[in-house]
């Protein structure tokens, strides 16, 4: 029986490809590593759970440890009073630098936010999700680079994660459609920001886990995802990025097309809008032929599009950031363009604050603003520090019952 009254650690040595089981009686236990749990050539050493504090404390092959906060199915995420930040990958760069060299970040102002950043996250103040934008930006850098970015990500991160946009883009548009339908009273609820192992993965790898996984499969996953993670941000060797040509030259036409037209910008919005929909549509056929198991799909007006869309928390800031890029025949449509809008407005829509690049960042800023959202999307470190501290988030030791 998995519990924490039987059991008080599990070590995992995947060096010596050996788990280690230390009872509350003091009974020790030790055997080899099932194949499926080894990881061969891998940077992590070693993984202990700790089941008083439900904890996985892993060390990597140079000595640094990680802790990471478990997860628990039958809870919900445990933030207990902390908001969530979500950092762009450049951020994170900067933060980084900051934790291992702060001689590094020769900008003083943005230093003492990140060195900020740190003490709350390190110090039970804020939560710091990872993405799957994270993982694929971090493959782009090698040797120690790689490590040092991908050790603190890890550390600061603590098993946070943002859900995989893809997923929460189903999710939303199995939402809107129950909506239209009047079926919301047994709609399924999704946690964005989550310890759940592999969640910043697709459904559509063996990674994550489902409300079908079995319990021991579940604990397993929880234990073990955190090397995974680990071991994938900190790969010595570079993952060559795919161009994304045809991604690029696809919306670079559209963007062509809206411009030919010459039409009023009101009118050129509407078409827009209508092509993004056009684009993305088959999310919502899906939903709605699972949900009514029909092959018929309504035809929604321009003015029921406006507010189907912008009812999403995430599709409604990525159908802005389409529009505003197809309706502007200056864009330039750029193959970090996929990341940056999809992970950035995700968490846009449920990260209590954000810190992007500045590009993206100022979209999403005003497209929070033209559908009469919260703005809470910053640029720099210090703009984004100096709205969490004046919000209220202090470090556990800052509180005053730990004075």
């Amino acid at each position: 029986m998995i519990s924490a009254d039987r059991y008080k650690y599990w070590q995992l040595d995947f060096q010596n490809e050996t788990i280690r089981i230390v009872c509350q009686d003091g009974q020790i236990l030790e055997e080899d590593l099932e194949p499926r749990l080894r990881a061969r050539d891998s940077q992590v050493a070693s993984s202990i759970f700790d089941w008083e504090r439900w904890w996985i404390w892993s060390t990597t092959t140079r000595n640094d440890l990680i802790i990471t906060e478990g997860f628990n199915p039958a809870s919900p995420p445990p933030f207990n009073g902390r908001p969530s930040v979500y950092l762009d990958q450049n951020r994170w760069r900067t933060v980084a630098d900051t934790l291992h060299d702060p001689d590094r970040v020769k900008n003083a102002t943005e230093r003492r936010a990140a060195q900020d950043l740190i003490r709350l996250a390190t110090d039970g103040g804020i939560v710091l999700p990872l993405s799957m934008g994270h993982m694929l930006e971090t493959a782009g850098l090698h040797s120690d680079r790689r490590y040092e970015v991908g050790v603190a990500m890890a550390r600061l991160a603590g098993g946070w994660q943002i859900r995989n946009p893809l997923e929460l883009w189903k999710h939303e548009a199995e939402l809107a459609i129950r909506s239209h339908l009047g079926l919301m009273e047994s709609a399924p609820r999704l946690h964005p920001i989550t310890t759940e192992p592999g969640a910043l993965f697709s459904s559509d790898t063996t990674l994550g886990i489902t409300d079908e996984t079995p319990d021991t499969d579940k604990f397993m996953a929880m234990l073990t995802m955190p090397n995974v993670v680990l071991d994938m941000l900190i790969e010595p060797e570079q993952t060559p990025k795919d161009p994304l040509v045809k991604w690029i030259d696809h919306h670079a036409r559209i963007t062509s097309q809206m411009h030919s037209e010459n039409l009023p910008k009101d009118q050129r919005r509407r078409l827009a809008r209508r092509r993004y929909w056009n684009e993305n549509i088959g999310f919502y056929m899906d939903a709605y032929r699972r949900l009514t198991h029909s092959a018929d799909f309504p035809t929604f007006s321009d003015g029921r599009l406006v507010s189907l869309l912008s009812a999403s928390p995430m599709v409604g800031l990525v159908s802005e950031l389409f529009i505003r890029r197809f309706v502007d025949h200056q864009s330039k449509w750029r193959r970090n363009d996929l990341i940056d809008v999809f992970h950035l407005s995700s968490a846009a829509a449920y990260a209590t604050y954000v810190c992007a690049e500045t590009y993206t960042g100022t979209q999403l800023r005003d497209a929070q603003r033209a559908l009469e959202r919260s703005e809470t999307v910053f640029t720099t470190l210090d703009d984004l520090v100096t709205a969490i501290r004046r919000d209220g988030a202090r470090a556990e030791s800052e509180q005053p019952s730990s004075r």
